[in-house]
Order: C-alpha cells, then sequence, then structure tokens
C-alpha cells in the first residue's frame, strides 16, 4: 500500500535536505510505501532484505543496489532517514487525505458516540458499537461486531532513534483489513500497518482488552482472549487459542492450532499444533492417556 503525495517531489531534493547521496537517476517521487508495494514513482527503504530483480522505485539503501530499475539514496541508517524523508514530506507537499465519505451498508448498525472517518468501508449486517473509532484507511467486513470503546485502525508504535538517541516516530500510514463474521471486544486496540496492512481474517474473535499491533496478520476462526498483547508484525495461523494475559513479541510466528497458555510470554516462534506455558514461553507436551487393558 502506497501512501500518495498532493503533488510530485524529485529525490535529489530529499537528499539535498537530508545531506545524502543519490546514485541513479533523479525520479519523481508521488508516494511512500513498502518494499513490496514499490513501484516506479514510490519511496521505501531497504535495511533486513533486498529488493527483487524487476524491482523499480526510489528506495534508502546502505549501498549501490544491483537492480537497474531502482534510484538508490545512501543512508547509513536506512529506516531512520526514510522516516526523516516522511517528516519532510508530510510537511511539504504533503500526503493526500481521503475525502471520500465513509461508505456504510445499509443493514450496518452505528451505536450512540461511535466516529467512523472518511474513507472507512464497513459491511453487510456489521454492527459498530457505542463510542468506538474507526479510523481512515479500515475495511470491515460483512456480519461483525465491534464492541463498545474499541479503537480501529488507529497508527501503532512504531519509532527509530537518531544520533542524539531521541526516539522518532515513524508515521504509519498502512490499513486495516477486517474480514467477515468477526469480533472485537470492548476497549481493544487494533493498529493499521505501518507502510502495508494488518489483517483480521474471517471469524475471528476477540475478547475485551485485547492490544493487536500495527502490521499483524491474524489467521482464520483464532480466539484471544481477555487482555492477550500481540506485539507487532506478529503473524498467528488458523484456529490458534490465546488465554488471557499473554504477551507475543514482534515479528513472532504463531502456526495454526496453538495454544498459548494463560500469562504466556512467547518469545520465538511456535510450530503448528504447540501448547505453549511460562515465562519465557516453553512448549508442554502432554502424554496420552493409555488405552485401558482388556479383560482377559
Amino acid at each position: 500500500m502506497n501512501k500518495k503525495l498532493n503533488r510530485s517531489v524529485q529525490a535529489e531534493r530529499l537528499c539535498q535536505e537530508l545531506g545524502l547521496t543519490l546514485v541513479g537517476p533523479d525520479r519523481e517521487i508521488q508516494a511512500v510505501g513498502g518494499l513490496d508495494s514499490l513501484e516506479e514513482h514510490s519511496l521505501s527503504f531497504v535495511r533486513d532484505r533486498s529488493p527483487g530483480p524487476e524491482s523499480t522505485g526510489t528506495v534508502f539503501a546502505s549501498e549501490p543496489l544491483s537492480v537497474r530499475g531502482l534510484t538508490v539514496i545512501i543512508s547509513r541508517k536506512p529506516r531512520l532517514d526514510f522516516i526523516r524523508a516522511q517528516h519532510i514530506l508530510r510537511k511539504s507537499p504533503g500526503f493526500l487525505e481521503e475525502a471520500a465519505p465513509p461508505d456504510i451498508h445499509p443493514t450496518a448498525h452505528i451505536g450512540r458516540g461511535a466516529v467512523i472517518e472518511n474513507g472507512v468501508k464497513i459491511g453487510e449486517g456489521t454492527r459498530i458499537g457505542s463510542g468506538a473509532v474507526i479510523k481512515a484507511g479500515t475495511v470491515i467486513g460483512r456480519f461483525c461486531e465491534i464492541k463498545s470503546g474499541a479503537i480501529i485502525g488507529e497508527a501503532g508504535f512504531g519509532f527509530e532513534r537518531d544520533e542524539a538517541n531521541h526516539p522518532i516516530k515513524m508515521i504509519q500510514q498502512g490499513g486495516l483489513r477486517i474480514g467477515d463474521h468477526v469480533e472485537i471486544g470492548s476497549v481493544n486496540t487494533v493498529c493499521r500497518g505501518a507502510l502495508g496492512d494488518t489483517i483480521i481474517e474471517d471469524y475471528v474473535k476477540t475478547d475485551d482488552h485485547v492490544h493487536i499491533g500495527h502490521n499483524c496478520h491474524i489467521g482464520e476462526g483464532t480466539m484471544i482472549t481477555a487482555c492477550a498483547e500481540i506485539s507487532g508484525s506478529v503473524t498467528i495461523g488458523k484456529n490458534a487459542w490465546l488465554a488471557p494475559n499473554c504477551s507475543i513479541m514482534q515479528k513472532v510466528k504463531i502456526g495454526d492450532g496453538c495454544y498459548i497458555g494463560i500469562g504466556a510470554v512467547v518469545l520465538r516462534s511456535v510450530e503448528a499444533g504447540a501448547k505453549m506455558f511460562g515465562n519465557p514461553a516453553m512448549r508442554i507436551v502432554v502424554p496420552s492417556t493409555p488405552e485401558p487393558e482388556s479383560p482377559s
């Protein structure tokens, strides 16, 4: 997902303002986004992985890249300088904001005091509770329930420290996609993606006071109980169960059908079907009960 600018700027302008060097043609920049959505006139950054050989556009990177279609802005800290560029671009020319009114199905019910921002889509039969806030860039499917006081699609928590060790906030510009038959509990926070989308698949159910961070992907039929905390960029498979007060470290992957026990602190990825308990969470293998012997 790319966030468009009000008008294009030249890559060389950013280099001048940031004191960096441009390698390659001076491209127009019309949008910013993640590496997965990089296009000819978009801006991103390279840190943990390289762009594909057919990639095109402008990126911050620590060294020149052998990809013909890329313009590279050389940076010792690509993510930090990308964030600085976001702030420069927000001041001028600014990002294009959602202008279309929310698209709410006639059968949806919106509770008293709920806030629905421009650009939101709400599907058939969905119910939005009193005082809930649905932020721009959120798409909610059919027959969902968003309970009272939930904050849906707000920007998450993401910073990079500068040379003075001051935290600089990433402007999170992704979206949030919620499938069909999803229930989001009261006083939940479900964050939008940083540059892509946070995804909640069909039939996911969350209890009250749950937090789901930016860039998470929650698989179909998973159930998340009260006060669970899921950090950013976590992937959870289908039909998992997360018990109360568990905490999941960022970027962890939890397989299909996992059981995460009460208060568990999950620091590493978990294979499908595992049962995890404790701090740090460890897999518990429950021995099967032997069949009783037949009487002779």
